[in-house]
């Protein structure tokens, strides 16, 4: 999957998306994975030429008990209203001050995760399924 966005120098950028995992731990300090989504560029030779763009969560440590969900760093990524434009998460409302600046809850849809997360989003949907059970 690619996303497209469109970046401070009016130029159209596409990002190839990819689950990682944050360590992040729960009250109680036992160790989860967090969700990360970090976008790369892809040149010509696919693999080889991919570079980090960004990366467009942001974690505090902590367990997040709404499956699918991180904090978007908005401060580093401007580009981020273009990425939920297309669809592939969905804006709480809730939001989490650091500092001077204020980062979004965003939940992502399964299925767009499922298609960019391989053997991460396994294991982070494993790993959130054992603590929460459903």
């Amino acid at each position: 999957m690619m996303l497209t966005i469109t970046d401070c120098f009016g130029q159209r950028v596409s990002l190839k998306p990819r689950v990682e995992l944050y360590r992040v731990h729960d009250f109680m300090g036992a160790k989860m994975p967090g969700l990360a989504i970090a976008l790369y560029t892809v040149g010509t030779n696919a693999v080889e030429d991919e570079e980090l763009y960004a990366v467009l969560t942001v974690s505090f440590g902590e367990f997040i008990g709404l499956q699918n969900a991180a904090y978007i760093d908005t401060n580093n990524c401007y580009f981020a209203q273009q990425l939920l434009d297309q669809g592939i998460a969905k804006d709480t409302g809730l939001t989490k001050r650091s500092g001077f600046c204020e980062y979004p809850l965003w939940v992502f849809k399964e299925s767009f995760l499922r298609e960019i997360g391989g053997e991460n989003y396994r294991r982070y949907a494993k790993a959130y399924e054992e603590y929460i059970p459903l």
